[in-house]
């Protein structure tokens, strides 16, 4: 395990110490979650839940990577510029046809906006916090196709 997985397992058995920790049953998928342990529907009041299981779950991200190979074929290229605001620099039509082939390096940076969510049946752990259920982190069981799922 990583240096960091340890010290998040540290800082949760720190957080949840004497707290017990379920295994659940999505009974209602968000946004009005419910979930069943032990043959008892867990209404929504009673619920918290990691937000990254809820849909629209929004991140920024950034990436920087290598490109190991692109290739390119086309076979016919027709572009015809209709602009009429060119500044006085008209576009020429262009046509061709070619092959590209490279490798380089790129940079990518925006917004992910996660839409998958819990689904009935989903099995989730779930820490009991006094009459509150924390959802932590969705759950499978091997091998069940969970690097499918990956």
């Amino acid at each position: 395990m990583s240096e960091l997985g340890s010290l998040v397992g540290e800082m949760i058995a720190q957080a949840t110490k004497g707290s017990p920790i379920i295994k659940a049953t999505v009974e209602t998928p968000p946004p009005n979650l419910t979930i069943k342990f032990d043959g008892q529907v867990i209404p929504s009041k009673q619920i918290y839940c990691s937000n990254y299981l809820l849909p629209h779950y929004h991140r920024d991200y950034s990436i920087d990577g290598i490109i190991d190979n692109i290739e390119i074929n086309v076979s016919s290229y027709d572009y015809d510029n209709t602009t009429t605001d060119t500044k006085g620099h008209g576009i020429p039509k262009l046509t061709g046809s070619g092959k590209y082939k490279g490798s380089g390096i790129y940079k990518s940076h925006k917004d992910i906006w996660f839409e998958d969510t819990l689904k009935k049946g989903d099995e989730v752990l779930v820490v009991v916090l006094g009459v509150y259920y924390v959802v932590v982190t969705k759950i499978v069981k091997m091998p069940s196709g969970a690097i499918e799922g990956v």
